[in-house]
């Protein structure tokens, strides 16, 4: 049975990936990417108000034939594919995985408090509340994984990220994944082709 090999993306909190994403030239940057390294590429939007079921159905979507998985996201979505390779592992070994975050959220059990309150999705224009009780199921997540496990995680950095300290960032990830850090650049996350080269010349060479 031939195997295959799976590249999954994953939005930031307040955000989303609509269908047609053509307009968004990082998504499309990373859909290419996947696509020259023969990855099946699979964007999921993830509504962080319902993490635990999402990753669980994220799990359900790794073909039983897959070799390979890389788990790719910005923001919170980098904090929540390094979650996803850890739950992966945990249930399939075998399969080669790695992690990338653009820019992504961390230590959500210490952190997650400075969601609390009244949020807008930027992409949906949802409006809504975050509550305690959303911040929980964040934090069983991430409890429920070993997050400094040394499996491969890719980390990349702006600079001139509006929202996360780089610094801060850099420090606590330096010594469980490769931190790589770009001048300039916003919490968005700017320097895509220059991350996914560098991760495609050290993964998936």
């Amino acid at each position: 049975m031939r195997q295959s090999k799976q590249f999954f993306y994953f939005n930031g909190f307040n955000s989303a990936i609509l269908e047609d994403f053509s307009d968004n030239s990082k998504i499309v940057a990373v859909a290419d990417f996947a696509e020259r390294k023969d990855y099946r590429f699979m964007p999921v939007s993830i509504r962080y108000r319902r993490a635990g079921p999402q990753a669980s159905e994220v799990l359900a979507m790794v073909g039983a034939t897959v070799s390979e998985v890389v788990f790719c996201g910005s923001s919170m979505g980098g904090w929540f594919a390094r979650i996803l390779q850890l739950m992966l592992n945990r249930e399939r070994p075998e399969i080669k995985s790695a992690a990338i975050g653009f820019n992504p959220a961390y230590d959500l059990r210490e952190h997650g408090h400075m969601l609390l309150g009244p949020q807008q999705n930027h992409v949906t224009l949802e409006n809504y509340e975050w509550t305690a009780d959303h911040g929980m199921d964040l934090h069983r997540l991430e409890a429920a994984v070993d997050y400094d496990a040394a499996l491969p995680f890719f980390v990349y950095l702006d600079k001139g990220d509006e929202l996360i300290g780089w610094e801060h960032s850099a420090q606590r990830h330096s010594p469980i994944s490769r931190v790589t850090a770009f001048e300039g650049g916003c919490h968005s996350f700017d320097h895509y082709h220059e991350a996914l080269a560098d991760f495609g010349a050290v993964f998936t060479k």
